[in-house]
């Protein structure tokens, strides 16, 4: 009733919108407001955010100077803004849009100014470098030498094999194949950067078979060893700086990651599965922008790619899922704060092939 009202041809007061891009935080006895469409932030006073909660009730404003400076801010207009249609929530849409347009220059520099622009970016952070390899306390384990040749297949017939398993066999894997998938995914295949020393250049990043942000490849890898012959069932940190293991906890935890992955018992009988994380903290040290967090993710996504084209090469079956406990997880994995999350968890081992495991095959 009230919308009709408002809009007839009677109505003596205009009738205001609040704008649909907003997010609210609370700081002592004021009021943050986000635009996360357009990047800008307001602090409120009580007196403005009672203006806005009134104005969101009623669509009409009850203090014409407080009013000014929302219409002038873009928080309310007297139009209604655009509705679009998002099949998520609410959390979802502040992410999608929040990381979008936030470069204050798009576009607006030729070739010499972006290059000059850059240089001068990388000058700055280079002052204070981040931590290129993380160091974790355990006992370390040799790896032997990856037998590349083991790789030397025909790339369509790769593509073609790799698929999704979820039956695998409860066999055993060399721990050269271990070997070799770790170091043809993870490890730096490329040896020293040679442009860089050419050029007299100081590293702030890292090689390796599969693109990342800035050369920094933010990923750690906590492989999960179920089943290698002649290496102990347990959780390992590798070591792409020297190829090596570092034991963090012993164990069979083949039940504990079923259990972390949400209860999906696909990952039975698998040889081994690895935890891919990423440290934030190397990506703030470079890019201080929310657009970076989605960068992030596209990251580890090249190398799952990476990881289950190698397993797939080595005649193993692969699983891969982004589903598990966080809280509990991250906890498993040794991780305290924010500075690094696990994000994707691959796996390979001896299996069928089977896309649909035999317990769902019986329900069908």
């Amino acid at each position: 009733m009230r919308e009709s009202i408002a809009n007839g041809a009677g109505s003596s007061s205009p009738h205001y919108h609040i704008n649909d891009k907003l997010f609210f935080l609370i700081e002592k006895n004021q009021v943050l407001v986000w635009d996360y469409a357009s990047h800008q932030q307001y602090l409120l006073d009580l007196s403005y955010f009672q203006e806005l909660l009134n104005i969101a009730d009623t669509h009409v404003s009850n203090n014409s100077a407080i009013l000014k400076e929302l219409l002038e801010a873009g928080l309310v207009s007297d139009i209604p803004f655009p509705q679009e249609e998002w099949g998520w929530d609410a959390l979802s849409k502040i992410y999608h849009i929040g990381c979008q347009s936030v470069y204050s220059n798009e576009g607006s520099l030729n070739k010499d100014e972006l290059s000059q622009s850059y240089l001068e970016f990388c000058q700055e952070i280079a002052e204070k470098p981040v931590e290129l390899y993380t160091e974790k306390q355990g006992q370390r384990v040799e790896l032997p030498q990856p037998d590349l040749s083991s790789l030397q297949k025909p790339y369509w017939e790769v593509l073609k094999q790799r698929k999704t398993c979820r039956a695998f066999y409860s066999e055993s894997i060399s721990l050269q194949q271990l070997s070799t998938a770790l170091f043809a995914s993870f490890g730096l295949i490329h040896g020293e950067w040679e442009e860089l020393k050419q050029h007299d250049l100081k590293l702030t990043g890292m090689r390796k078979a599969s693109p990342a942000s800035g050369g920094l490849h933010s990923e750690e890898a906590y492989v999960v060893v179920f089943r290698v012959e002649g290496l102990a069932p347990g959780l390992y940190h590798y070591r792409p700086q020297d190829h090596q293991l570092s034991l963090l906890k012993a164990g069979q935890f083949e039940k504990e990651v079923i259990e972390l992955n949400m209860g999906q018992f696909f990952s039975e009988g698998m040889a081994f599965g690895v935890y891919i994380s990423a440290r934030f903290d190397k990506i703030w040290w470079k890019y201080k922008h929310s657009r970076a967090y989605r960068v992030t993710l596209v990251d580890i996504g090249h190398l799952s790619q990476t990881f289950l084209l190698t397993a797939t090469a080595l005649g193993l079956d692969t699983w891969v899922t982004a589903a598990f406990k966080d809280d509990k997880l991250q906890s498993f994995l040794g991780m305290e704060g924010n500075k690094e999350a696990a994000l994707l968890f691959v796996g390979a081992g001896k299996g069928s092939g089977q896309a649909i495991p035999n317990e769902m095959l019986g329900l069908v």
